[in-house]
């Protein structure tokens, strides 16, 4: 199931099933990446350059990026 999601995605796109607007998990997916290694970089990221450009990037990366496109179950 895997191997067909990334066959029929081409780009990066937020998870649906995300738990704050999908970036980090998104972002999991496409690298085939840990969701927890992720959100722990997110993390560091947010501590070491402070509060405002973390979430300022962060929200715009969820702006720029497409939700996850959603996939009939008859197909």
């Amino acid at each position: 199931m895997k191997s067909y999601n990334r066959i029929r995605r081409n780009g990066i796109y937020r998870s649906r099933s995300g738990m704050i607007l999908g970036v980090c998990k998104g972002l999991a997916e496409h690298f085939d990446f840990s969701v927890f290694w992720t959100r722990v970089i997110a993390l560091v990221f947010l501590c070491v350059v402070g509060f405002l450009p973390a979430i300022g990037l962060y929200l715009l990366a969820a702006l720029l990026m497409k939700p996850e496109p959603v996939i009939p179950i008859g197909d």
